[in-house]
């Protein structure tokens, strides 16, 4: 039976300021070379102190939050070299937080997956202070 081989990433439009906001684009896609992905996927996006999701959507994800974290869950099918549709996750950015801070976005996939090297995501992003 062929496996399924999914690729997580994440980017945002930072950098950011101090008390303001900020939005992740979180992306799951299949690669080409093996078989489409017809299993439960779930998307978890793991913030750091400071930052905190106050929304996430994405087109056929079911997401909820907890804290500091984002679980989106999706079963649509998604043939090889195809895409997930993208999850955007708003943040509130904390008033004393500033400089360089790290979110972990991972998935996992019911089952078996070909490779689950590509399973897990550091997006870096800068915050400046706020200015008066």
């Amino acid at each position: 039976m062929a496996l399924a081989d999914l690729t997580v990433s994440a980017d945002n439009d930072g950098p950011w300021v101090a008390g303001g906001t900020g939005t992740y684009t979180l992306s799951v896609s299949a690669d080409l070379a093996h078989a489409q992905s017809d299993k439960l996927v779930t998307l978890t996006h793991t913030l750091p102190m400071g930052l905190t999701p106050t929304a996430a959507d994405g087109d056929g994800w079911s997401c909820a939050i907890s804290g500091h974290r984002v679980v989106c869950l999706s079963s649509r099918t998604v043939a090889p070299g195809q895409s997930y549709p993208p999850v955007t996750v708003t943040v509130q950015v904390g008033r004393h937080v500033t400089g360089s801070t790290e979110s972990i976005t991972a998935l996992s996939v019911a089952g078996t997956e070909a490779n689950t090297t590509n399973n897990t995501f550091a997006s870096a992003v800068h915050i400046d202070p706020a200015t008066r």
